[in-house]
């Protein structure tokens, strides 16, 4: 039986545009695309909230991969709901709206049995609800956490409170600078290892991510793909496959497993960037996922 990775998150509705067109309503939030891309590698256990318009439809991409939704509450109400747009690079994107709806209540209760996961994966929510979660939890192997500059700027002092209870940090290069005031982003993982977490890993977009640790620094290059159709949740896919695929090893703190680990976050993610919504990253199989694996690790090579 995999081992479980419980994923604490967002499920929501995304509408979207871009240079490639425009989707309304589709499958999004960080929970999705972390446990859906966790599915290929651990048994994702996912806590979140949906209102009464989530419909089985919605579910099924959940359910066709076996991600365990007995932590999914509903609420009454309408479903976290975002909305935005990119340029033609993709890389950042402009929000027009955002509505919580009952996710503005979200409280996270686990299960006895989501207690007693072996993973956890914070997806970007307010750190109080991550430190509520870290409470409730026992004696996990690994605990991996993402967060924004929201929270950076809103409640840093809690999500310092956070840092220093978890195994591996996720931010991107901003997020870095903002959080240490550093701008050199091997000095800014450095001061975010005195905090006690153990490994830093900052997204760079298109530039793939970086690993500063104190046992060593890496930057890895993303998949390269000639056309790339949608960035949203390229972030949390990357988050959900690292952390899934550590969950599936005996042991997972050595250099190698996490640099490994980056490299399945940045193939996986090369997925997600394939569609809109989850429709790329919910319909692979084992020989989509090795094939490419194989070239990236092809392209790693001189």
């Amino acid at each position: 039986m995999k081992n479980e990775v419980l994923v604490v998150g967002s499920v929501a509705f995304d509408t979207i545009e871009n240079a490639n067109g425009s989707v309304q309503r589709v499958l999004g939030g960080a929970a999705s695309y972390a446990s859906l891309c966790a599915s290929y590698f651990a048994k994702p256990s996912v806590v979140a909230v949906v209102g009464t318009d989530f419909s089985d439809r919605d579910r099924a991409p959940f359910v066709r991969r076996g991600v365990d939704l007995e932590g999914l509450q509903i609420k009454e109400g309408k479903t976290f709901h975002w909305g935005g747009c990119y340029d033609k690079d993709f890389n950042t994107a402009v929000t027009r709206f955002t509505e919580l709806n009952v996710f503005q209540d979200f409280n996270p209760v686990l299960t006895e049995r989501q207690k007693k996961a072996k993973a956890v994966f914070l997806a970007n929510i307010d750190p109080e609800l991550q430190l509520a979660v870290l409470n409730q939890v026992k004696n996990p192997k690994i605990v991996a956490c993402d967060t924004m500059n929201y929270w950076i700027s809103s409640k840093k002092e809690t999500l310092l409170e956070v840092i220093k209870r978890i195994d591996v940090l996720f931010l991107n290069e901003s997020e870095a600078r903002q959080l240490t005031g550093e701008y050199n982003l091997i000095k800014a993982g450095r001061l975010l290892l005195e905090q006690g977490v153990k490994y830093v890993v900052i997204k760079l977009g298109s530039n793939g991510a970086m690993l500063v640790s104190r046992v060593g620094i890496a930057q890895l290059p993303p998949y390269i793909l000639e056309h790339v159709h949608d960035t949203t949740g390229a972030g949390d896919t990357f988050g959900g496959g690292f952390t899934g695929y550590l969950a599936s090893l005996r042991k997972w703190d050595r250099l190698t497993a996490i640099k490994r680990a980056m490299m399945i976050g940045n193939v996986m993610a090369s997925f997600t960037i394939e569609s809109f919504s989850v429709d790329r990253l919910a319909g692979l199989t084992q020989t989509d996922i090795d094939k490419r694996l194989k070239e990236y690790t092809s392209m790693l090579k001189f």
